[in-house]
């Protein structure tokens, strides 16, 4: 008989077993040679740079929101089909789902005219997708890189999740960025990642996102940014990857692609995304541009590799340095919201100084990340104490309300997924940051600050649309006093059928949410949220 206990004997037996799988599971190949590439010229001649030229002034810079997801996919399709030369993508997600597959079509068939493509993606969910990337990267014109990849390859869970464990401190840091470049001349950033909810094709969840298309002087800083990024050493060729793609497969993909592509276009979704592309008309001088100054802010790539980086050097240090301090209102729109201490800082100054502040998060009930929502509840009653305008986003909102009509989709379900800010209707960012520890410590990121009073109203409109009571709840502070004791309370108040409801339990929540929601609360795990 063994002296051990039967429990931990075969928990000696699993470990065991677990390293050994390890040591077998495949790896990425570290010396895999990479080559450095670089943006186009901003002076090199491009069919886009002409259009341009009509209608944006030389040295400055032009703006459109992208709210609908249906206009943010074909903004991104028609940039791909109007690229002469380049076009550089980087996304912290890019799904194998309808829109995915669009995307990658768009791409090939950019590649099959002789542009060339650089894509970057964050490799926290291309297990599944190793072999479709080696399959774009397998043509000619195709760059595939994986930013801070897992080194071992495993699509085991145990063994994978094991070396994730091992090095987690440089695995948790991710690369969040957003970027879609045709040519050096237009870009698109914001909130988006490529996959069905951000687009309006899913059917049971659609983010409300925002993203914003660049034109003119700005889009260098965008194109420098992606080299950075392409050219450091968290970047690592696709051909380091332990799968190979014939010529045979490349053909095949291409050729499956196109026919889908084909497919969707001539069906109600492709028609959609037809109508609703503002591309062809902010091109044709149909709809104007918004001609601002703006400034490029966004994370080293070394941010994921290096502890204790300068703030200095980092998206929030940058966004400090342009001094740009609300002296009547500051609107934050963030769908994980954590202040941290810094934060409630910045909002208890902003507030002894009169400035309004307003903050539009998402409900319990509509957040996809229950962990965060845990992290921000934490500060509820600190932020409203402070005199902090805080509204939650409905899950679904009454369709009398429009939002449902907004979306534009069948999805049964909305979750805000936006990152914006706006400070005194003058200056507005647009971009990947949330307003947490993870964003400003941990991922890297990047956005725009654009400063335009006419672009800063648009968004305010948006955000407060977004903030009426038919579509997101209001929490408030309820003091109460019996005897000595002094107890401070939440409700939360909506309009629900036409009429005014108050609320004092987490809405749209059961029992086992709100006693998951108090534990997660009483975790120590702030600064990874």
């Amino acid at each position: 008989m063994s002296r051990w206990p039967d429990p931990l004997r075969l928990a000696c037996i699993g470990l065991v077993t677990l390293l050994a799988l390890a040591g077998c599971a495949p790896t990425l190949k570290l010396d895999a040679k990479r080559t450095p590439s670089y943006t186009l010229e901003k002076g090199a001649d491009s069919r886009l740079k002409t259009l341009l030229a009509a209608h944006i002034p030389p040295g400055e810079s032009g703006f459109h929101l992208l709210q609908g997801g249906h206009a943010a996919l074909a903004a991104r399709l028609t940039l791909a089909q109007r690229a002469t030369h380049t076009l550089d993508v980087q996304y912290y997600l890019f799904h194998n789902d309808t829109t995915g597959k669009l995307v990658a079509a768009a791409l090939l068939s950019a590649a099959e005219r002789g542009v060339r493509v650089r894509l970057l993606i964050d490799d926290i969910d291309t297990a599944d997708k190793e072999l479709r990337l080696v399959t774009l990267n397998a043509h000619p014109n195709i760059q595939v890189r994986l930013f801070n990849p897992f080194h071992t390859r495993s699509t085991n869970l145990l063994v994978k999740g094991w070396h994730a464990l091992r090095d987690s401190v440089r695995l948790n840091r991710r690369m969040h960025n957003k970027a879609f470049i045709a040519d050096n001349q237009l870009g698109i950033t914001g909130g988006r990642n490529i996959g069905d909810e951000y687009f309006d094709a899913h059917h049971d969840l659609a983010f409300v996102d925002l993203d914003v298309v660049a034109a003119g002087a700005i889009v260098d800083s965008l194109s420098q940014s992606f080299d950075q990024y392409w050219n450091s050493d968290a970047a690592v060729p696709a051909s380091a990857l332990p799968v190979t793609a014939s010529d045979s497969r490349l053909q095949r993909a291409t050729r499956f692609l196109q026919q889908f592509r084909a497919q969707h276009l001539d069906s109600a979704y492709g028609r959609a995304l037809t109508a609703a592309d503002p591309l062809p008309r902010l091109l044709a001088g149909k709809i104007p541009w918004h001609i601002a100054r703006a400034d490029l802010i966004v994370d080293p790539p070394e941010k994921v590799l290096k502890r204790n980086q300068s703030t200095s050097k980092l998206l929030i240090g940058q966004l400090a340095g342009l001094w740009i301090n609300p002296t009547q209102r500051a609107l934050i729109v963030s769908p994980y919201f954590v202040p941290g201490i810094t934060g409630m800082a910045y909002f208890e100054y902003w507030r002894s100084q009169g400035v309004q502040v307003d903050v539009l998060t998402n409900a319990y009930a509509a957040s996809d990340v229950p962990v965060v929502h845990a992290g921000y509840a934490n500060y509820r009653i600190p932020l409203l104490e402070a005199g902090v305008n805080l509204y939650e986003l409905k899950p679904v909102a009454e369709a009398t309300g429009g939002r449902l009509r907004d979306l534009g989709s069948g999805s049964s379900r909305a979750s805000l997924h936006a990152k914006t800010f706006i400070f005194d209707d003058e200056h507005v960012f647009i971009g990947s940051f949330n307003f947490d520890p993870r964003s400003a410590l941990l991922n890297t990121e990047m956005g725009l600050v654009i400063h335009s009073p006419e672009l800063a109203r648009q968004v305010t409109a948006i955000a407060r649309d977004a903030m009426r009571p038919e579509r997101s709840y209001q929490p408030t502070l309820v003091v109460e006093t019996t005897g000595k004791a002094t107890v401070k309370r939440l409700q939360w108040r909506d309009i629900h059928g036409g009429a005014e409801r108050f609320s004092d339990r987490e809405p749209e929540t059961t029992p086992i949410q709100r006693g998951l929601l108090r534990v997660l609360q009483a975790l120590p795990i702030e600064e990874h949220l």
